[in-house]
C-alpha cells in the first residue's frame, strides 16, 4: 500500500474528472450504441472536448458562470447549444432527442454545489427552469442515466435540499449578481475528484484540504490510497493533468444583459 499528497486546482480537477466520466461504461456503451447529451456548462466542455477530440473555448461554452466575484451570464450573442450525440455522431435537435432517450442513454449536467450527502445543485435563473426546466422531466420520468461532473471546490455543508428552500429568482432583495434558483439534481451520480480517480486509478482518494492562494484558489487537496501498480497509474493521471489553464473572464456587458431586472448589479440594488 502507498500514500501519495495531491493539490489539485480547479482547471486540473476538472479536466481529471471529464477523463473519468469519458471512462464511465454507461458513457461508451451509450457512445456506441444511443444517445450522450452533453448540458451546456464550463465542467462540461471539458468533457465535450475529450469526446470531440478538439479544443473548446470552455468559458464561452456556458450561459450562465459565476465570474468576478458574481452569479451572471455570458454574452448572449455566444450562447451555446447543448452537445447532443447518437452513437458518438453529432445529433441537431435535441427535443427529439429528449423524447428518444432511455435508461441506455447518458444525460450529462454540470452543478454549482454538493453536499455532505453527495447530492448535487445547480443555479437556475431563466423564468423557464433553462436547462433544468426544458430537460429533467423527459430525464427523470425515463430513467436515463444522469451524470453530474462536480469538483469538491464546490462543496457545501449545507444540504442542498434545504439550502434549495432560500433561493429564486425573486427570492432576494439585492446581491451581487445575479439572482439564481438553485435546483437539487435528483437520481444524479455525482463524478468529483474521489470517483475519478477510482474509475481512472482504481485508488481511493480521501479529501483533507481545500482552498489556497496565488493561483491555486479554489484547490483540493487529497490524500491517495492504493496498491503499488495503482498509485502508479495515479501518477501518470496526474501529472497529465496538472497545469491546466484557467479559463478568461466571460461576462454579459451589464448595460445590455437580459437578465438585468433579477440582477443586484443590473437593477441598481447593490
Amino acid at each position: 500500500m502507498k500514500r501519495a499528497l495531491v493539490t489539485l486546482t480547479p482547471p486540473e480537477s476538472k479536466r481529471l474528472i471529464a477523463r473519468a466520466v469519458v471512462a464511465m461504461p454507461e458513457v461508451q456503451h451509450a457512445l456506441k450504441h444511443g444517445f450522450v447529451y452533453i448540458a451546456t456548462g464550463t465542467t462540461a466542455a471539458y468533457i465535450a472536448e475529450e469526446i470531440l477530440g478538439e479544443k473548446i473555448e470552455k468559458e464561452k461554452w456556458t450561459v450562465g458562470i459565476i465570474s468576478k466575484g458574481r452569479t451572471c451570464v455570458t454574452p448572449k450573442q455566444t450562447w451555446p447549444k447543448h452537445l447532443v450525440l447518437y452513437r458518438g455522431e453529432p445529433f441537431d435537435d435535441p427535443l427529439e432527442a429528449l423524447k428518444r432517450m432511455g435508461p441506455e442513454d447518458v444525460f450529462i449536467k454540470g452543478a454549482n454545489a454538493i453536499d455532505i450527502n453527495w447530492n448535487v445543485a445547480v443555479f437556475a435563473a431563466a423564468p423557464d427552469g433553462g436547462t433544468i426546466g426544458k430537460t429533467f422531466g423527459w430525464t427523470i420520468t425515463k430513467g436515463v442515466f444522469t451524470i453530474t461532473p462536480v469538483s469538491l471546490e464546490k462543496f457545501v455543508p449545507t444540504p442542498v435540499e434545504e439550502s434549495a428552500k432560500l433561493t429564486g429568482i425573486y427570492s432576494f432583495d439585492w446581491g451581487t449578481g445575479l439572482y439564481s434558483a438553485l435546483v437539487p439534481i435528483p437520481h444524479s451520480h455525482p463524478v468529483t475528484e474521489v470517483e475519478a480517480y477510482r474509475i481512472l486509478a482504481g485508488v481511493e482518494a480521501i479529501p483533507i484540504a481545500a482552498g489556497g492562494a496565488g493561483g491555486a484558489e479554489g484547490s483540493v487537496t487529497l490524500v491517495l490510497e492504493g496498491d503499488d501498480e495503482a498509485m502508479e497509474t495515479a501518477k501518470e493521471i496526474t501529472k497529465a493533468v496538472k497545469g491546466e489553464p484557467y479559463l478568461e473572464p466571460y461576462t454579459e456587458d451589464c448595460s445590455i444583459c437580459p437578465f438585468a431586472n433579477i440582477c443586484g448589479l443590473g437593477s441598481g440594488t447593490f
